[in-house]
């Protein structure tokens, strides 16, 4: 949706609504809380399953993570985040704009947190430049 949003704003509309607002996962004036055993946001346009949750439980067990303590969302649920008691690790797979945008209100609450930016799951899957690439990231908060 915010993909969307941007889009409206490029071919010069400014105001817009939604006609079937109830169709969202998440309606506007809900609010996303996060368990308080979650480490780790996964947001992505797709959640880990088969061989990619296979690789995402790799990834996290040698983060020092286990799948239990980690949260999946798509995207366009971000915008309705409690950001009063966020995890220790953000992770933004295959989601780059909503990583920038979300920075941006981040920094507007002084908010830190470790933050992580990859293509797709299925995309570093067997890609060894990705792959270094996230273990870099990883790294780089050790």
């Amino acid at each position: 949706m915010v993909r969307d949003s941007v889009k409206l704003q490029l071919m010069g509309i400014q105001t817009w609504a939604l006609a079937h607002p109830e169709r969202l996962a998440i309606l506007p004036e809900q609010t996303l809380s996060l368990p308080d055993r979650c480490e780790l946001l996964f947001i992505s346009p797709i959640q880990p399953e088969n061989e990619t949750a296979l690789f995402y439980q790799k990834i996290l067990k040698a983060m020092k993570l286990e799948m239990a303590n980690t949260q999946h969302i798509y995207p366009e649920q971000l915008i309705h985040l409690d950001t009063s008691a966020l995890p220790k690790w953000l992770w933004f797979s295959g989601a780059e704009y909503e990583n920038e945008r979300y920075q941006q209100l981040l920094a507007q609450r002084s908010i830190q947190c470790n933050q992580l930016v990859s293509p797709l799951l299925s995309s570093i899957d067997g890609n060894d430049a990705e792959r270094r690439a996230l273990w870099n990231q990883i790294r780089s908060y050790a």
